[in-house]
């Protein structure tokens, strides 16, 4: 190029700058606004939970082999927790306890029909029985157990297969499979006993259940049981009525003594006002990153422009600080958009398979004392943020941890993800009650963060910490899963 030339904008290269310009904002600005338009709020709705919840609602039946063929002596409702094993009110298949006569069987919501089944584990005591079917039942979802104490005023959903659903109808219409009744309500007390009097901590709530909703499960917003609709009361004089759940920790229990190892979920469901909140929250951080990368992107730029470079750089710089401001302006009116559409902006993946939606297969191979377990799925944003709420903190060999303590198992739970070969791990240690109470206590002043809280990495990294020193000895329960991102 001749010294003292000037760059036009009329000419070749100055035309070739402009295009190249355009292009690059045209293609930020779709990226962009593409972004917000397929974004979608962290964590799972709390309708989209409930729905899939519903897939592993049954309704259980008694059936009587008389010498005038099968009749159907009663039903309740159930919902299965693990592969082939489904729970329900012992009260439902008392009869079939006490009879051979007397049989049982399950309905799916879906399907050809009836699943023949068998009382494994039965406790009147806690108004609870474990059932295993057979014949089928493949579409059937373990439902996910919530190990967070309910609180009064906490929304509840009940699920279940009421007989006021089904007045009117025949033996046979009850054989045949339906898709569950769901109502909803609130938390209305939290009880030691039962109505009939035992010492069986419950949920007292205003969901509308019925004769035939026993053994249905109680959820929360997210689609999580906290408990197993066993009575229906009305007060003597007001003719109030309220549904009755015996407690999630009741049915742990029963689940750890026939060595089932249901999925748990340890965090707190978060309402869609919390929802919406963090995911405004988590917006305008991304939004405040990128404005302060832009600025350094532009501060440059202008200095640039301010050394007495020749006439064409000086322009070049110029055209570089037009653009700069015009992405600038791009992102910004996108995120406020993104912003009032309370969609987040994508947060950045986790490495490897755990990033987005990810299912994971129990290896049975590698766990240990895993019978009964499912395969998990969850979705994964952040830096090992789990749906949105649940933060695994960074450990020295690369993996990523977080250590839970369970008041219902009485023991300590180490949850691990390695994001190298997309392995879920959970490793189970049993607590002697000194050690218990040294652990809760240790830990008694710990602060519930979410994932967007930029202490909350380091929080969570101390309490692993702090708890992981009471896991002494091996675990008693492996649980390895392999996971891959969805729809790979």
């Amino acid at each position: 190029m001749v010294a003292g030339a000037q760059l036009s904008t009329n000419g070749p290269a100055g035309k070739c700058l402009i295009v190249k310009v355009l292009r690059f904002l045209a293609a930020t600005a779709a990226l962009v606004l593409a972004s917000s338009a397929t974004a979608q709020p962290s964590g799972n709705a709390p309708q989209t939970s409930i729905d899939g919840a519903e897939r592993g609602i049954v309704r259980v039946v008694v059936i009587l082999d008389s010498p005038d063929g099968r009749m159907l002596y009663g039903s309740g409702s159930g919902f299965v927790v693990a592969p082939n094993l489904v729970i329900t009110a012992a009260h439902v298949v008392s009869a079939a306890r006490e009879r051979p006569d007397y049989g049982v069987a399950i309905v799916p919501p879906h399907g050809s029909g009836l699943l023949p089944a068998h009382i494994i584990s039965y406790s009147p005591m806690t108004e609870l029985a474990l059932l295993e079917f057979s014949g089928g039942g493949g579409d059937l979802a373990p439902l996910t157990l919530s190990t967070v104490e309910p609180k009064t005023g906490d929304v509840v959903v009940a699920l279940g297969y009421p007989d006021v659903d089904y007045q009117g109808a025949t033996g046979a219409d009850l054989l045949r499979p339906q898709p569950a009744s769901r109502t909803s309500g609130e938390i209305a007390s939290l009880r030691d006993r039962a109505p009939t009097g035992d010492a069986i901590p419950t949920v007292n709530h205003t969901a509308v259940i019925s004769s035939g909703s026993s053994g249905g499960p109680l959820l929360d917003e997210c689609g999580r049981v906290i408990g197993v609709n066993s009575w229906h009361v009305s007060g003597a004089d007001t003719r109030e009525t309220r549904g009755v759940a015996t407690r999630v920790q009741q049915l742990l229990q029963l689940l750890d003594s026939a060595g089932v190892s249901p999925s748990l979920a340890d965090d707190r469901c978060l309402s869609f006002e919390e929802r919406a909140s963090a995911d405004r929250a988590a917006t305008i951080n991304a939004l405040q990153t990128q404005n302060r990368e832009l600025a350094g992107k532009l501060e440059t730029a202008d200095r640039l422009t301010r050394k007495p470079f020749e006439p064409n750089k000086r322009r070049t710089g110029v055209l570089a600080v037009v653009a700069g401001a015009t992405v600038a302006a791009v992102l910004i009116v996108t995120a406020g958009i993104t912003l009032l559409r309370t969609h987040p902006i994508p947060a950045r993946d986790a490495a490897g398979p755990f990033s987005g939606s990810v299912s994971c297969t129990l290896d049975r191979n590698a766990s240990q004392g895993a019978v009964g377990a499912a395969d998990v799925s969850f979705d994964v944003t952040g830096q090992m943020c789990v749906n949105g709420r649940t933060l695994y903190a960074p450990t020295s060999d690369g993996r990523y941890q977080r250590a839970i303590l369970s008041a219902e198992t009485h023991g300590l739970d180490v949850l691990s993800i390695d994001p190298r070969n997309g392995e879920f791990r959970r490793e189970r240690y049993p607590l002697s009650d000194s050690a218990f109470s040294a652990a809760r206590n240790a830990t008694s002043n710990a602060t519930d963060y979410s994932c967007d809280d930029p202490q909350a990495r380091t929080a969570v990294a101390q309490r692993n910490q702090t708890l992981t020193h009471f896991a002494q000895g091996a675990p008693t329960q492996r649980f390895v899963w392999r996971c891959t991102r969805s729809g790979t």
